[in-house]
């Protein structure tokens, strides 16, 4: 009995040695976090909070106004010894992923991810919510919005949609898909689904928001016909969204640490891209009132922030 006593209390001893050991080495590794443009207001906060979120050593690179062979990038970083990556925006990820393959990678901030390469070692805080929570908002605050259409790319967003139609019946909408092989085909595609619904809904399709003219053509079509868009950005606002719902920044600089701790304590991190954790609202009630769409006012206590000029 004394012999299994002693056997019980070394492996609880050493388990415990194991734990702080880990710890130890958790908290001596390098993040170097990788800013696109510092100087942009979400980017500063994602970083701040990132930043303030964790105990590791942290070494900085912002890009502003600066341009990096390379070379000279791979070289900075291989002089900082990170063990973990973060980058904040497009920028900051493309030039970072095209040199760096050994150590994790972390992304956010990025429009249409989906469009970019993601290696073994990638991870992130996409931009976009779990389909379920905008269409439970689209219903409760629209009630008579009750057919919806998407422009999307079978090859990045087929089984987001097909997700998303179960979603959307729950709730009481019909979704209305409209495919896109390329871009081109926006026109056309918009022409066949605009007469069928009561909105539209832009999600984050590298074919449907090729570019910036393929945004405006969107925008300039549902608007000729009185058809609102809800939109899963902020900066879709100035081109003319009824309602956006948008990644909480502050909550996804969090977000993305509590990712970097996981990763750097060896811990399971099941879901490698993850969808944002909390979100912002946003409804311009000057075009709700434009376009005479019928809104339910008891749901505006889910709004954050109303525009009504």
């Amino acid at each position: 009995m004394r012999n299994w006593i002693l056997i019980i209390c070394f492996y609880s001893s050493f388990a415990a040695f194991t734990a702080a050991s880990a710890t130890a080495a958790g908290m001596s590794s390098r993040i170097l976090i990788i800013n696109s443009d510092k100087s942009v207001s979400k980017y500063a906060i994602i970083h701040r909070e990132f930043k303030s979120a964790l105990k590791f050593k942290i070494f900085e690179i912002n890009m502003q106004g600066k341009t990096f062979t390379p070379n000279m990038l791979k070289q900075r970083v291989s002089s900082l010894h990170p063990d973990l990556i973060y980058a904040i925006g497009s920028k900051a990820y493309i030039q970072t992923s095209a040199v760096i393959k050994n150590q994790p990678l972390i992304f956010s901030s990025m429009i249409n991810w989906r469009r970019f390469r993601l290696n073994n070692n990638t991870y992130g805080v996409a931009l976009e919510l779990q389909v379920d929570m905008p269409l439970y908002l689209y219903s409760y605050l629209f009630p008579k919005i009750r057919r919806i259409g998407v422009l999307y790319s079978p090859r990045y967003n087929q089984q987001w949609f097909n997700n998303a139609m179960l979603q959307a019946q729950e709730v009481g909408i019909s979704l209305y898909g409209q495919a896109l092989n390329q871009p081109e085909e926006i026109s056309r595609a918009l022409k066949i689904l605009l007469p069928k619904v009561d909105a539209i809904w832009l999600i984050s399709d590298p074919i449907a928001l090729y570019d910036k003219n393929s945004m405006r053509t969107i925008f300039a079509k549902a608007a000729a016909r009185k058809k609102p868009i809800f939109a899963y950005n902020t900066l879709f606002m100035k081109y003319g969204a009824v309602l956006t719902i948008a990644a909480d920044i502050p909550t996804m600089g969090r977000q993305a640490a509590g990712m970097a701790e996981d990763i750097l304590n060896q811990e399971q991190v099941d879901e490698k891209v993850q969808p944002p954790a909390g979100s912002h609202v946003i409804l311009n009630l000057k075009k709700v009132h434009e376009y005479g769409i019928k809104i339910n006012h008891a749901a505006l206590s889910s709004v954050e922030e109303i525009i009504q000029e």
